[in-house]
Order: structure tokens, then C-alpha cells, then sequence
């Protein structure tokens, strides 16, 4: 059916969490999450949604932009490396001015991580909670757990730290007893209820952007949701022994950072961390019960998603960075439209977070992006098995604080990943969904290797990324075809 605006226009909630896993809120997932199921039931879940990078500041600025990386500047993280490093271009429009241009009141709640200066104003956001990059988030919190007459940090009654050899002996996973209300997602669900109950102006469309730094590591659990888990429920992923001997090598030197790490660490870490997803479901189910009782409910657009994954014991790693597997890039994407019968639908046709901008832009009926690298899935929206869609996305990443320059585009179901440090990678997600088995020097996948090459040039060509498509001289040679193979 075609989506139509009907009476007042559609509001917007979009909760971005930070570091999810996509299996978290899938059918069938061990991972308890009433809420979000159940908002799973009246709307469409994205199977094959991935991030345009492995990490919070290029992805969120990606998400705010249309843009990847190389064209919105900021390649790091804000807090990990100087300006010159990475520095978002403020002067490119964000479809947040495009919804405020046209009457929508625009707010920001919680882990912001796009940029430096704070002044969310300047993206068009009316309204927004201090932002973490100038510890404004955390100062307010602090003062948060001051008035409950807590500590500055949670009180950990078990769990396990790590470091040895020069680095800081820091807590990886653990367990507090602090009650919910305690905790810095209920802090920021919180400012979200305050803004609807008490700031937003009757009769006007409305967009605001809730954001966790949660699940991230470290992983600490509330006792409660901690204790819903059982130890036996969690099995070692289908990976958890490789050897990674056809993987680059950074990634065996990564792995030796976990050799202390039994599996019983990581499944401890695993409970922790779906605990701790459990929690953030509570604060969605607390925000989704406002709207309702307020009557917004009905006409708000409502999107569930994460700037990227963990590798959660994938491969036998954690968190995420020059990891370029399923477990970081493929992320939660879950989307209600009102007016709209999804009644549950399930679409496995691979998507992008970064065309979340374009998408929201074409529901509300608000003009387009001047420019942007994605294009909106609203035919997804009207038919998730839509047969004449295009199973293709790419992704950047150029490193996390120390320098790599990777490229990974997804086609259909092999993927192929362009690591500028090392040897490439290619994978049949489908016969090989654990990555296991690099089918990149296999000479009967020669001819799908040379056509992954170049659609990934033709991509960078397309997207105007300006470094990679000069890779001419001599020492840069040693991908199998260059940027030119898309003239042939």
C-alpha cells in the first residue's frame, strides 16, 4: 500500500543505542526484550541492516548527514584523536534542518558523539540535554546520582577487570546492585519523558533522537536484569574457535589481548551485555507507554537502532574496531509507521543506517537532502519482500585512533573486504554465516572477486572519495585491480 500522510504529520522517536548486536532483537533471540518485540509486531525488522562504519562519531555523523565518512570528515572518534584527524564539516545541511525548516520541533536526548562544539543548534536541534563530548552529560548525571546519595561511579559487587603490561587495569564486564533508577539509561529515558510531557508545543509535528551509550563496554549489569539470565542458556558463537589464520594479522594480535578469557568470561560478558540490553528495554518500554498516554503514539513514526555492534565473542573477540565481520556491521533496525500495515513483517534485503536521513525525510513528505550517499528504503516499508531491490551497501572505516584503511562492500550474499594494511577477504554469507572461510585467493572465486573490486571502485567513484580513487602510484599497487577496472 503507498504510505500517506494523513491529518497531522507523523512524529518522529528514533532510540539509537550504542555497540548492539542486530541478533538481539531478532525473533527467536535469547535476549530479553518485551518492548522492543513488541514493537517488533507493529512494524518491520531489518535483518540485513548495516552501519557505513564500525564506530560511534563517523556512523552518527553518517546518520545525521546521508554522507560517509570521507565526505562529512569526521573519520575517528571526537574524544580519540586531534582535530586534524577528524573534523565534521559543519557546513553540510542535516535532514534534522530540513524537519525544522518545515515546522517540526526537533530535540536531543543522551550520547550525542557527532562532532566537538556541543551546540546541537547548529544541526537543528530546538532542544537537547548537554552533550558527552564536553563531560556536560556526565557532569549532569553525576549530579544525578548526587541527589540519590550515590557514588560518582556504580557500586560493581562482581565482575572482572583487566590490564597488565602498562595498561590500565579496568573493568571489562561486572555486576551492580544499584537500584534501575540509578542507572544512566533511566537518566536519559527520563529527559525524553520530561521533554514530551512538559516542552513540546500541542499541535505541532514533533522529531526527537534518544541515545544510550549503553550496551557499550564495559559491560555492567544491573543485578535484576543480570539474574533473568541463565548461565546455561548462552552458547559459544558458531566462530568462537577460529583460529583466524586467513584473517589479517592485527586481528590475531587482537585476539592475544583475550587469551586470559576463558569461555565461561564470555559468557559471563554475553549475560552482562544482553542484561544491560534488557535494561535499555525497560527505559523503551517506560517512553513508549508516555506516548501512548499523551496519544502520540498512534502518530509517531518509531525507529529502534545502533550506530554498530560488538564482536561479542565472535572470532573469539569484544567490542568493535578494525573488525569487519556480521557481528559489528549488521545492527538492530526495527521501523513503525503509522498508517502503515506491517503487522510484523520480517525484510531480509540488505539496508543501510546511513539512508535513515532520507527515509524519514520522504514519510514526512519534507524535500530531500541536496546530497547524500544513501537513498531512502521507504519501497521496503510499503514491501519487504520487494523483488526488484538492490541486495547492496558499502562501508569505510579508516581506523580507531591507530591509522587502516578499509573498505567492505556487501553484494547479494558475498561480501568483500578491502583491507589497505593486509589481505583482502571475501565471504558466501549464506553457505559461511560465521565468516570462517576466506575465499579470497581461491582461484574459482577469482571472477566474483574481480566484479566485488570493482563495484567497490565504482562505489568510491560514485561517492567522490577522492583518496582512494587517485591509488595509482606504484606502492599502492596491490589490490588485484585498481579504480580504473570500472572502465573495462
Amino acid at each position: 500500500m503507498e504510505y500517506q500522510i494523513k491529518g497531522d504529520r507523523p512524529n518522529v522517536l528514533i532510540i539509537i543505542t550504542d555497540q548492539q548486536q542486530s541478533k538481539t532483537v531478532l525473533p527467536n533471540s535469547i535476549c530479553k526484550m518485551p518492548a522492543v518485540n513488541n514493537l517488533s509486531k507493529q512494524s518491520i525488522t531489518f535483518t540485513r541492516a548495516y552501519t557505513p562504519n564500525a564506530i560511534c562519531s563517523p556512523t552518527r555523523a553518517s546518520i545525521l548527514t546521508g554522507l560517509f565518512p570521507h565526505s562529512h570528515g569526521m573519520y575517528d572518534c571526537t574524544h580519540t584523536v586531534d582535530k586534524h584527524r577528524a573534523e565534521y564539516d559543519a557546513s553540510l545541511p542535516t535532514w534534522i534542518q530540513i524537519l525544522r525548516e518545515t515546522g517540526y520541533q526537533t530535540a536531543y536526548l543522551g550520547k550525542w558523539h557527532v562532532e566537538r562544539s556541543g551546540k546541537l543548534e547548529l544541526f537543528g536541534f530546538d532542544h537537547y540535554e548537554e552533550p558527552e563530548e564536553i563531560d556536560t552529560l556526565r557532569k549532569s548525571y553525576q549530579n544525578y546520582r548526587q541527589e540519590l546519595g550515590l557514588p560518582s561511579s556504580y557500586n560493581i559487587i562482581y565482575g572482572k577487570k583487566l590490564g597488565k603490561n602498562g595498561y590500565r587495569n579496568q573493568w571489562l564486564y561486572g555486576v551492580t546492585d544499584e537500584p534501575v533508577y540509578a542507572s544512566r539509561p533511566y537518566f536519559i529515558f527520563s529527559k525524553a519523558i520530561e521533554y514530551i510531557e512538559k516542552k513540546l508545543v500541542p499541535n505541532k509535528p514533533w522529531c526527537m533522537l534518544v541515545s544510550t551509550p549503553e550496551p557499550h563496554d564495559p559491560y555492567i549489569a544491573h543485578q535484576e536484569f543480570y539474574e533473568s539470565y541463565d548461565f546455561k542458556d548462552i552458547t559459544p558463537p558458531i566462530n568462537f574457535e577460529d583460529k583466524l589464520l586467513d584473517k589479517p594479522n592485527v586481528l590475531k594480535r587482537m585476539q592475544k589481548v583475550w587469551t586470559d578469557l576463558e569461555w565461561k568470561d564470555f559468557a559471563e560478558i554475553t549475560r552482562c551485555y544482553y542484561a544491560v540490553c534488557s535494561l535499555i528495554d525497560s527505559q523503551v518500554a517506560r517512553l513508549i507507554e508516555i506516548l501512548k498516554s499523551k496519544g502520540y503514539f498512534d502518530n509517531t513514526i518509531i525507529v529502534y537502532t545502533s550506530d554498530h555492534g560488538d564482536m561479542m565473542g565472535g572470532h573469539r573477540l569484544l567490542t568493535k574496531g578494525v573488525t569487519p565481520y556480521e557481528e559489528v556491521y549488521k545492527v538492530p533496525l526495527i521501523i513503525r509507521v503509522p498508517n502503515l500495515s506491517l503487522d510484523g513483517n520480517i525484510c531480509d534485503h540488505i539496508v543501510n543506517i546511513g539512508s535513515l536521513g532520507p527515509t524519514i525525510l520522504e514519510l514526512t513528505g519534507c524535500r530531500p537532502l541536496p546530497k547524500t550517499h544513501f537513498h531512502s528504503f521507504k519501497p521496503l516499508l510499503k514491501n519487504p519482500k520487494l523483488s526488484d531491490w538492490e541486495d547492496r551497501t558499502f562501508a569505510e572505516f579508516h581506523g580507531q585512533r591507530y591509522f587502516f584503511t578499509q573498505r567492505i562492500l556487501w553484494d547479494g550474499y558475498f561480501k568483500f573486504i578491502f583491507n589497505g594494511f593486509d589481505y583482502d577477504e571475501l565471504y558466501n554469507l549464506e553457505e559461511d554465516p560465521g565468516e570462517l572461510y576466506n575465499l579470497s585467493n581461491i582461484a574459482q572465486y577469482s571472477g566474483i572477486k574481480k566484479d566485488m573490486i570493482k563495484k567497490m571502485w565504482q562505489i568510491i567513484r560514485d561517492t567522490d572519495d577522492k583518496t582512494l580513487i587517485g591509488a595509482h602510484y606504484w606502492t599502492l599497487r596491490f589490490l588485484d585491480f585498481g579504480p580504473d577496472v570500472i572502465y573495462e
